[in-house]
């Protein structure tokens, strides 16, 4: 389990997704994805990326976490935490070499729990378990036509190393050193 603390009475837990919670995380990708479309933002799909398929596989790797709101009981975030990454990483001007990067896939709140510090909240924990196994830097990709993504990543400090074109559009590189700590 992986902490960070949102404020003095709140604080993020990112657990191991369990078998039994896909269900309410297909639930939860699928709220997101009706979200981002109802906004325009056409970048996933349930039925093809990310799918079913591809989330039991991350859960089955170990590399799919969840946080539960303290509240309701209910998954209001997934993340997928790995050290693989598609080839176009490659491509970038890194500035902090790595050769064992921690990589941030599919990130996701639920909507319900969206616009809190939530997001923010799960990629400091998510920095925070990278440094606890000794990684020194977390990379990730952000589609280039979602805003609060990007404004997410770049007040959390992340920087723009370059860019991928996959089937559904231009997405950026971004990198972050982990070490020492989070900056607000």
């Amino acid at each position: 389990m992986y902490i960070y603390s949102m404020n003095k009475t709140e604080s993020v837990r990112l657990i191991p997704a369990p078998a039994s919670d896909l269900p309410e995380i297909f639930g939860l990708y699928k709220a997101a994805i009706a979200h981002l479309d109802a906004c325009g933002m056409h970048f996933w799909d349930f039925n093809r990326y990310p799918n079913a398929e591809v989330l039991t596989a991350d859960r089955m790797r170990g590399e799919l976490y969840c946080a539960r709101d303290g509240g309701t009981g209910r998954i209001a975030a997934c993340i997928v935490l790995s050290t693989e990454y598609d080839e176009q990483y490659n491509n970038a001007q890194w500035e902090y070499p790595s050769d064992r990067p921690l990589i941030v896939h599919r990130l996701c709140i639920h909507p319900d729990f969206q616009n809190k510090g939530l997001g923010r909240a799960v990629m400091r924990a998510a920095e925070a378990l990278g440094r606890e196994r000794g990684f020194t830097v977390i990379r990730l990709d952000a589609f280039s036509g979602n805003p609060a993504s990007l404004a997410l990543y770049g007040h959390l400090g992340f920087r723009k190393a370059g860019e991928a074109n996959w089937t559904k559009g231009m997405f950026w590189l971004m990198e972050k050193s982990l070490h020492g700590g989070p900056a607000d």
